[in-house]
């Protein structure tokens, strides 16, 4: 059987977690980069065959680099990117550091071109790129504000890379989640109440009327990745029960 490759940042937990256990039940090998080498480990043990693990920093073009030769080395060249790997910090403007914002912005915006970058030499033909932006890219982010400026950096970079990389036969797409459900939530220091209070009113917002489960986000990639979206590029997929659109 030939299988196809996927190389993902952050492929070890939340929504890269889903994206890499969709993307081995489908068939592809999938090489994964992320800081934990112990979480990496653990995902592995799911198909120690078919699951590559790479431990660096996405703010390391150098760590990047070296991610996508062990890749190919093992397997050939790649048929899928996912710039996953990113960082949300709720901060009110008056609490922004220099150092909070760097952070955000080396991670999400500078992390997302150099993951690309360094992968061109490793793609496949007809290869699929996909970065992962979000809904706060597309509305009033409020505390947010920073997050929210770097997914929209990541959104200007889909329409960019499309456009420049669409001769050579590469798909460039932009995958904006909303609220997802993932341990991440409870990592942003709400407390319960407030945190429960703050879903609630995504969800009386949604007109789906709840969040999305992670799984729903991976499905979305998966088709992103597919020949069934051969002619789509440059597209940003919303996977947000419809919340920025109201």
């Amino acid at each position: 059987m030939s299988h196809r490759v996927l190389a993902i940042t952050g492929g070890s937990s939340g929504i890269g977690l889903a994206i890499t256990e969709l993307f081995i039940k489908s068939g592809y090998r999938v090489a994964i980069f992320a800081q934990s080498i112990e979480q990496m480990q653990r995902v592995q043990k799911m198909s120690p065959d078919n699951i590559s693990i790479f431990s660096g920093d996405v703010r390391s073009s150098q760590d990047l680099n070296r991610f996508y030769y062990q890749c190919t080395e093992l397997w050939g060249g790649i048929d899928t990117v996912i710039a996953n790997a990113g960082v949300a910090l709720p901060e009110n403007i008056a609490d922004v550091t220099e150092s909070s914002f760097e952070n955000s912005v080396d991670i999400n915006f500078k992390g997302t071109f150099f993951t690309v970058q360094q992968a061109l030499t490793h793609l496949n033909t007809k290869a699929s790129i996909i970065l992962l932006s979000s809904i706060q890219a597309q509305r009033g982010a409020g505390i947010w504000s920073v997050y929210g400026a770097t997914k929209a950096a990541v959104r200007s970079l889909t329409r960019s890379f499309a456009q420049e990389l669409g001769p050579s036969g590469i798909r460039v797409n932009c995958l904006s989640p909303g609220v997802t459900k993932t341990p991440i939530l409870d990592k942003f220091g709400f407390d319960k109440h407030d945190l429960n209070g703050i879903l609630e009113s995504v969800c009386t917002n949604t007109p789906l009327g709840r969040i999305a489960g992670a799984d729903e986000i991976a499905n979305s990639a998966l088709y992103l990745a597919s020949d069934a979206a051969s002619f789509i590029t440059g597209a940003d997929l919303q996977v947000d029960g419809g919340l920025a659109q109201i």
